[in-house]
């Protein structure tokens, strides 16, 4: 879709980009353009025209024009630029395999009772995500995922590709193209890796998609990241991201490389300037904790936005500990501080035990419907409430209600106590003269709409995390 841009309203656009980066991330600059837009443009090497647009920076100017104002070309080609950069690559593929995606569809229903629309939308529940390093070089203060020190490297030998294209078909055999979809890289900084190109080239050669790389490291070695992103472009993908942790490294980007080299590459402002809030998760979690323990607010009493940076609701690998854990995203809470579940997780030597596994976990927790001896109980995060005809439960984000038969009341009730599993909450109500395939109808809903408490399922191995 990008090849077809008219190149003069391309450079606007990338010219544009770095101008709404600045402003995100300087308190100078804005100030600067308010006292001359024009000096301002002009010092920062951008050629656009910032009055042209004036109604992005200058809100008391916005909201004297109102809604209906009518916008410049300049305006209009930054806005269809937003519009494409929402849309990419956060449509996912749909999984082949029918217990996954239903697992999955639920996830997500879970998590949007956890986050307003805005926020949950950007979450893309990729499939898998693959850590080609055992830790991370770069100890971001603010990590969401609490990364741990660097100690070792999956590199590109004979044996690990073997294994890395083994992992990748398989996957592929599982899901379908749903695989395409993930990335490669959690708790790591991908270009810690020195063969993560390769690694990438195998994963579009199989699955179809090149993965999308999100790197602090991409001043290391610039010209390495041109090549990564000239390759990224050249397989078709067109959205990348660099961690901007301070003003000084966000210039020296803007140096080293011009507005058209990141058309395609979303600065991720974490500077301390930059209006950008960050995830209460992880490494802010703990420190956040801290602070709680001071006042009585408890942590988990937090319902803002920022609760999780975790985007994947599948599988998550680390090739060098041969590790697999089956996750999705939640709120950071003292079970799951790095905001997202562990349901399971299993070691492998080889391909036949990783097959094995992989399909332990869909067996175990991917039922598309609930089983007789599953233990029955609500979330623990909602708050369940009685109505005249039914009940309802409710985060301080969305409510669901189940009324309108009355006998959803005494089931709301049943499953409040969490003491029955479904073959004995089936036959308490046939002795009401409820029919079973009405209750397991009843049940199956509760279950696909992400109200039930899944985590009872997961056994002791993944507490410890």
């Amino acid at each position: 879709m990008y090849e077809q841009i008219n190149p003069q309203e391309f450079m606007i656009r990338n010219d544009l980009k770095r101008f709404s980066e600045k402003w995100q991330a300087d308190p100078d600059f804005r100030e600067q353009v308010f006292t001359d837009s024009v000096q301002a443009a002009s010092r920062h090497n951008l050629k656009v025209n910032l009055e042209e647009i004036r109604q992005l920076w200058d809100t008391e100017y916005a909201s004297q024009q109102g809604d209906q104002a009518p916008i410049s070309p300049t305006l209009e080609i930054y806005q269809k630029y937003l519009q494409q950069s929402c849309k990419e690559d956060f449509l996912a593929n749909v999984s082949t395999n029918p217990q996954f995606q239903a697992w999955r569809a639920r996830q997500i229903a879970r998590n949007e009772s956890l986050y307003k629309k805005a926020y949950h939308d950007r979450i893309v529940h990729a499939s898998a995500a693959f850590e080609l390093s055992k830790g991370c070089s770069v100890g971001c203060w603010f990590c969401g995922v609490s990364a741990p020190r660097l100690e070792d490297l999956f590199v590109y030998t004979s044996e690990n590709a073997k294994l890395w294209r083994q992992v990748l078909e398989l996957l592929k055999e599982f899901l379908g193209p749903a695989v395409g979809q993930g990335f490669c890289y959690w708790a790591t900084d991908p270009l810690d890796n020195p063969d993560y190109e390769k690694f990438c080239s195998d994963f579009h050669e199989i699955s179809g998609s090149f993965p999308q790389t999100t790197t602090a490291l991409a001043l290391k070695n610039p010209e390495r990241t041109r090549s990564l992103l000239k390759l990224s472009r050249e397989k078709g993908r067109y959205f990348d991201r660099f961690s901007v942790f301070s003003l000084k490294i966000l210039n020296q980007i803007h140096e080293e490389f011009s507005a058209e080299e990141l058309a395609f590459v979303t600065l991720v402002l974490q500077n301390f300037e930059s209006d950008l809030v960050k995830a209460n998760v992880g490494r802010v979690w703990e420190q956040n904790k801290k602070k709680a323990e001071l006042s009585e607010l408890s942590q988990e009493d937090d319902f803002s936005d920022q609760g999780t940076i975790a985007s994947v609701t599948g599988f998550l690998f680390n090739m060098v500990d041969r590790t697999v854990k089956l996750i999705s995203p939640c709120r950071a809470s003292n079970r799951w501080p790095n905001g997202y579940i562990i349901f399971d997780e299993g070691s492998f030597s080889n391909i036949d035990d990783l097959r094995a596994i992989l399909q332990r976990m869909i067996d175990e927790h991917m039922s598309p419907t609930v089983r007789a001896n599953d233990l029955i109980c609500f979330r623990g995060d909602l708050k369940y409430e009685k109505l005249p005809d039914g009940f309802q439960v409710s985060t301080k984000i969305m409510t669901r209600k189940f009324r309108h038969q009355n006998y959803l009341r005494e089931l709301g009730e049943t499953i409040r106590k969490g003491d029955k599993t479904a073959a004995e909450i089936v036959g308490v109500f046939n002795l009401l003269g409820v029919p079973s395939d009405k209750t397991f109808q009843a049940l199956n809903l509760l279950l696909a709409s992400g109200c039930l408490n899944e985590e009872l399922k997961i056994k002791t191995l993944a507490y410890a995390h």
